[in-house]
């Protein structure tokens, strides 16, 4: 078990990683790439970098052949990853217009943050005890989302009253400033060095003699392709096609934030008694209506619309969020490197796959209109469609619980309840 020193600068680290993460995605990102022009192949394949480039982590083991040290390859490499985002503010110093430079940093901090990202995972695997993940992580969680909280205000601000380009290099500056800051905190960490057997390319394969994690992989892509083809689109949808004020975005971002936080908290005592998979299932079914209600979305009811989503998604995602990474570690064994690897690879290669059909796709119907719907509203209809189909196949999943399946209904009423 990790010094408490350690623990705590993990949280630290979450919730200022939160407030520069944040200016990369969303209603900021949004208007990064209306300002550069992206088109929609290029926004949706830049928007799910982080989670495409999940494929490096595949390779995250060889890293150990450069730099042997744990420790020291997680800071070498997030520096290297976060340090990247000032090329933006730069560019934007020096006028330079075209918009792959600007999506240079994107492609730059998603392969290698990916590689720290497997690094710090198994780390944590060793730091905090499988007892006291739920809650460690629900309250890390619940910190860095009032960071994002304190982002989401600071950027609608500044979007909302600043001149365009102005306020996209503050968002950026302080972002990439942040990010180095994030660096030097994991520097600080105490990680626990171990001992790494010989590591070959086709290592990671072996993990998939795990039954469990096997069937566990089928979900991942699913779902990862469900969640990625229409992801990007929703805040650009927001911003170019409803044109919602950045205030009132900023507004609903900090009431998903308040939500979140109360969640993560209260999932993450809730979680263990109810069993991963039942909070899981819970939230996907949930997440079901995000899309549902983009698919009817128009600027006469976007106000209403979005509240409702905001707290649907806070609900949702905090239970999703929260209970697939401790479901992860859980269903995985030593060397945990290798599972993680290729759970990231899995999960990487759908992002790509999606990102680029989702890009195809829109681009196919940004002209279509049907009746109230656009071509954006009909994407959103496809989202729902593919997600219910991940949900239909999570539920069928057997992962060895230990906890009864409960039904959707039964789930709610013992978090709200208390009745396990």
């Amino acid at each position: 078990m990790a010094d408490n020193r350690t623990l705590k600068l993990s949280v630290a680290e979450g919730a200022i990683y939160t407030l520069a993460f944040n200016a990369t995605q969303g209603f900021v990102y949004s208007t990064l790439a209306m300002y550069y022009n992206f088109d929609p192949v290029l926004l949706s394949v830049v928007a799910v970098l982080p989670s495409t480039a999940q494929i490096i982590q595949f390779f995250a083991p060889l890293v150990y052949k450069f730099i042997p040290s744990k420790h020291k390859a997680i800071y070498w490499f997030a520096f290297a990853a976060r340090s990247s985002f000032i090329l933006i503010p730069i560019a934007m110093l020096l006028n330079l217009q075209n918009k792959f430079i600007v999506a240079i940093p994107f492609f730059i901090f998603s392969i290698l943050n990916s590689i720290v990202g497997s690094l710090w995972t198994s780390a944590m695997k060793n730091i905090v005890s499988e007892e006291q993940r739920s809650s460690y992580f629900g309250f890390r969680n619940m910190v860095s989302t009032f960071a994002g909280l304190i982002a989401w205000v600071f950027y609608s601000i500044i979007l909302q009253y600043l001149p365009r380009e102005s306020g996209l290099l503050i968002a950026y500056s302080v972002s990439s400033i942040l990010f180095i800051v994030t660096a030097y905190l994991l520097k600080l960490h105490n990680i626990p060095e171990t001992q790494v057997v010989e590591y070959g390319l086709l290592m990671p394969f072996k993990s998939l003699k795990n039954r469990r994690f096997r069937k566990f992989l089928v979900f991942v892509f699913v779902w990862n392709f469900a969640i990625q083809f229409a992801g990007p689109f929703f805040s650009y949808f927001e911003v170019s096609q409803i044109k919602v004020p950045y205030s009132f975005l900023g507004i609903v971002n900090v009431i998903n934030s308040i939500f979140s936080m109360f969640l993560y908290s209260l999932y993450g005592k809730v979680a263990p008694k109810l069993g991963e998979k039942n909070m899981i299932k819970f939230g996907i079914i949930l997440a079901l209506g995000i899309p549902m209600i983009y698919s009817f979305m128009n600027p006469s009811n976007y106000t209403w619309l979005l509240v409702i989503d905001v707290i649907i998604s806070a609900v949702a995602w905090s239970a999703i969020n929260l209970c697939y990474f401790t479901l992860l570690l859980k269903i995985t064994d030593e060397p945990s490197e290798i599972y993680i690897s290729m759970h990231a690879f899995v999960a990487g290669i759908a992002s790509l796959i999606a990102s680029y059909a989702g890009g195809l796709v829109m681009n196919a119907l940004k002209d279509v209109s049907i009746s109230i719907f656009t071509g954006y509203n009909i994407l959103f209809m496809i989202a729902f469609i593919l997600r219910f189909g991940a949900l239909i196949l999570f539920t069928r999943l057997d992962l060895g619980e230990s906890h009864r399946n409960l039904k959707f209904v039964e789930i709610g009423y013992r978090i709200i309840t208390r009745r396990f």
